[in-house]
C-alpha cells in the first residue's frame, strides 16, 4: 500500500515546481515562479515579467520605448543606475506571485482558501496585499520568515536579502500563514 504524503513531502514538490518555473522568467533582474495550489492540486501557475503581449526588457530603452532589435541583456532600471527595488516606475514586469492569481481569475478559477508557493524571499507588500485580497490563506516561501535571514534569489547570490517584515506583519493581522522552506531542501 502507498504511503500517504505528509504536508512537508507536499511543500517540496510544489516549491521544486516554483523553482522550475523561475527558470521561466525572462526577467533581467530577478528570476522568480510562483505555484497557486489547493486540495493539493495545481490551479495556475507564474513567473515574474512584462505582461502578455508586451516584449520583454532586452528591447527596451533606458527610459521605455522599444525597438525590433536587441538593445541590451541588462535590466532597464540597472542602465539607470538604480539599485534593487529602486526605480519601480521604470518596470514593465509582473511579480511572480501575482501572475499565478490574475491567471486563475482570467479563468475563473477562485483562489479562496488555496496557497502560493514562491522561489523568493518573503513577497514585497505590493504582492502581500494582493495574496490577502485573493482570499489565499497560506504563503510558503524560500528562507526563515520574521528573522530577518531570508535565501537568495537563485538568479544572483551577490544580491541583497530580500525580507519584508511589514508584509509579515499584515499577513499575520490577516490570518495568512506565513511558512519557510531552506533552498538547500529543495
Amino acid at each position: 500500500m502507498e504511503k500517504h504524503r505528509s504536508q512537508k513531502d507536499w511543500d517540496l514538490h510544489f516549491m521544486r515546481e516554483a523553482k522550475l518555473w523561475s527558470y521561466m522568467s525572462k526577467c533581467l533582474s530577478r528570476k522568480i515562479g510562483s505555484v497557486l495550489v489547493k486540495d493539493n492540486r495545481v490551479i495556475a501557475t507564474g513567473y515574474n515579467g512584462p505582461p502578455s503581449g508586451v516584449p520583454h526588457c532586452d528591447t527596451r530603452s533606458d527610459y521605455g520605448s522599444y525597438s525590433d532589435v536587441f538593445v541590451s541583456n541588462e535590466c532597464p532600471r540597472r542602465r539607470l543606475g538604480f539599485g534593487s527595488g529602486e526605480g519601480m516606475q521604470y518596470c514593465v514586469a509582473v511579480h511572480s506571485e501575482i501572475n499565478p492569481i490574475m491567471q486563475a481569475a482570467r479563468i475563473g478559477i477562485s483562489t479562496v482558501y488555496s496557497t502560493l508557493y514562491c522561489y523568493c524571499g518573503t513577497p514585497c507588500i505590493n504582492c502581500a496585499k494582493e495574496i490577502i485580497q485573493a482570499g489565499i490563506v497560506r504563503v510558503v516561501c524560500l528562507g526563515k520568515a520574521g528573522s530577518g535571514v531570508v535565501s537568495k534569489d537563485n538568479d544572483n547570490p551577490t544580491k541583497k536579502d530580500y525580507n519584508f517584515p511589514l508584509s509579515e506583519e499584515l499577513f499575520n493581522i490577516a490570518n495568512v500563514k506565513l511558512d519557510v522552506i531552506k533552498e538547500e531542501n529543495i
